[in-house]
Formats: structure tokens, C-alpha cells, sequence
């Protein structure tokens, strides 16, 4: 799929921007994942896992609903400390932050330190997803007022990660809006 077939939604992420050279990059997919840092590597495990485990449960009776809510606790736990860790990884002098981003590329604003072809490694922070993304992006598009850096080398967990953060963002968008209209009305 083309970069430009994912649905951007602007929103403001924490990302860590970091430039490298033609040398720099993994040879391949295979060692790209090999050099992916263990915090990043067990986010996204654990957020497939949520996915894959927790939705597929049937609530048909009292007895499962009190297991739910017990699994739905045990989760929040474990996101929350997963969250503590995956700050540790927040590098403040390579922080950026984004204003649009999608499972293709992210979007953040201008800056003359970026040109066309660079390559970054980058450090995605998803907040609400508890989770966060290590990948490599390549400068794509860049102007006064933005700079777009599209996804080179991403574990496709990771892309779908990106689609459903997307997807949660656009759909609290979505319901803010309506009750701003309900307010206005």
C-alpha cells in the first residue's frame, strides 16, 4: 500500500527525531527488527495481544461481566507501568511534536533542518494506545510549514497500530464535534 492511501488525522503526538546517514540504516527488514529496542518490541506485543485476546469475549452473563471488568483492571495495570517505561525512551533534545499522522507517514511542522531524502530514526508516542513506535522515516516533502516524513522500515504490527491510534483519534474528534453542536444549538 502507498503512504499516501493511509488516512491522515491531525493530532499532536510526542516523537523522537533522529537524523542518520545512508550507512546507518538496517540492511533489511529482518535486521531492522533485530535492532528494535526492547521496550518498543513489547508495547506493540502487548497492544496485538489486547486486540487479538480481549475482544473476542462473549458478556452474556453476571459472571462474565465480573471477569471483564477484573481483565479490563489487570490491563490498565499493565498499561500504566508499560507507560512509565516507554517514558524512560522519550529523549527530550530529539523531541518534536506532530500535528497530522497516519499508518503512511507523519507530519510535523516546518523546520529549514530537514530536507528531502533524509533519513531519521524515529520514536513514535501513543499515549492513549499505551503504547509507542521505533521505526525509520525518510523525508518525502518538506516546505516553510511542514515537513513530512514517510515510513521506510515498520513492523507491520506497528502500521496497524498506527491505523487503529488513528481510527480512536478521528473517532474522538468525531464526538467532540457533536457535542460541540449539541452546545450550540
Amino acid at each position: 500500500m502507498d503512504n499516501n492511501e493511509y488516512f491522515l488525522v491531525q493530532h499532536t503526538l510526542s516523537i523522537n527525531l533522529h537524523p542518520v546517514n545512508e550507512t546507518q540504516l538496517p540492511i533489511d527488514q529482518d535486521a531492522f527488527e533485530e535492532e528494535i529496542p526492547g521496550p518498543f518490541r513489547m508495547a506493540s506485543d502487548l497492544a496485538q495481544a489486547d486486540v487479538s485476546m480481549l475482544a473476542p469475549l462473549k458478556l452474556n452473563s453476571e459472571n462474565t461481566q465480573a471477569l471483564w471488568h477484573f481483565l479490563q483492571a489487570q490491563n490498565q495495570k499493565i498499561n500504566t507501568l508499560l507507560s512509565y517505561v516507554l517514558t524512560q525512551q522519550d529523549e527530550q533534545q530529539a523531541r518534536h511534536q506532530s500535528i497530522k499522522f497516519s499508518a503512511g507517514s507523519i507530519i510535523v511542522a516546518g523546520s529549514d533542518k530537514w530536507a528531502v531524502g533524509d533519513n531519521v530514526r524515529l520514536k513514535i508516542f501513543l499515549p492513549e494506545e499505551s503504547s509507542a513506535i521505533y521505526c525509520y522515516a525518510c523525508v518525502s516533502d518538506s516546505s516553510e510549514s511542514e515537513c513530512v516524513f514517510s515510513y521506510t522500515f515498520i513492523r507491520e504490527q506497528d502500521r496497524e497500530l498506527l491505523i487503529r491510534a488513528s481510527l480512536h483519534v478521528q473517532s474522538q474528534q468525531l464526538k467532540n464535534r457533536a457535542k460541540q453542536r449539541e452546545l450550540n444549538s
